[in-house]
């Protein structure tokens, strides 16, 4: 019957009685002016509610999967995640070791990644995620955070003088991704966000010189390299 609830307790022999015994108790939580008075307990709760869990980790080989030895990151969440356009902190989460976890009705959901609250000289793979939140169990939501490297230096003619206003390109060896830079007046580049891989090195379009260069998990986060035109 909804609203009884059966329990019972069993006590061994202690100090103060010599026997052990065995109760039956029924409980109700029915009220009798306004009815079945439900539960208060968070799984009763839960029923009708659901939740997000998030792990954002430190992908340090760039393969989109959690390895052994590669920790999470779960320092300043409300300056890192954006969920539906709010505050992060609005949906009062709670801050575990190694995950977020924050309740939430059944719906859809957006959430973003502020770069702000990016670990210093990391990146994320993607700017946001679209969450199905079911009633009953917490949709799990990785956010692998990648290397970021930042590739500076001065870009000079042939005499060794520097050219203000040249285009900078690096470019993946698949051409998915591009980061450019416009030098200033002392002919420094300066481009930052560089994931790992192979680029391609480019002044106003034409090849530059050196042409190439490659970041992996050993390369220093910050490079220097000057350039010229390859011509």
């Amino acid at each position: 019957m909804p609203g009884l609830l059966l329990r019972g307790r069993y006590e061994e022999v202690s100090v103060t009685t010599g026997q052990a015994s065995y109760s039956i108790e029924l409980l109700t939580s029915i009220n009798l002016q306004q009815g079945i008075a439900p539960g208060e307990r968070q799984s009763d709760r839960f029923r009708s509610r659901g939740g997000v869990l998030i792990q954002p980790f430190f992908d340090r080989n760039n393969n989109g999967k959690r390895d052994n030895g590669e920790d999470t990151y779960t320092e300043n969440p409300e300056l890192l995640l954006i969920l539906n356009n709010q505050p992060f902190k609005s949906f009062r989460p709670e801050i575990q070791t190694n995950r977020i976890l924050v309740r939430l009705p059944p719906a859809t959901y957006r959430l973003d990644l502020d770069p702000s609250g990016f670990p210093l000289d990391w990146q994320a793979t993607v700017d946001a995620y679209a969450i199905e939140v079911v009633a009953g169990s917490y949709t799990i939501v990785s956010v692998p955070l990648i290397p970021s490297y930042t590739l500076s230096g001065v870009v000079t003619d042939v005499a060794g003088n520097p050219i203000a206003g040249a285009r900078v390109e690096a470019i993946t060896s698949e051409a998915t991704q591009r980061r450019f830079s416009v030098t200033n007046g002392a002919g420094v580049y300066y481009l930052e966000r560089l994931p790992q891989g192979s680029f391609t090195l480019q002044i106003n379009g034409e090849p530059a010189q050196p042409n190439t260069i490659f970041l992996d998990e050993s390369s220093e986060p910050f490079q220097e390299l000057n350039l010229q035109p390859s011509s």
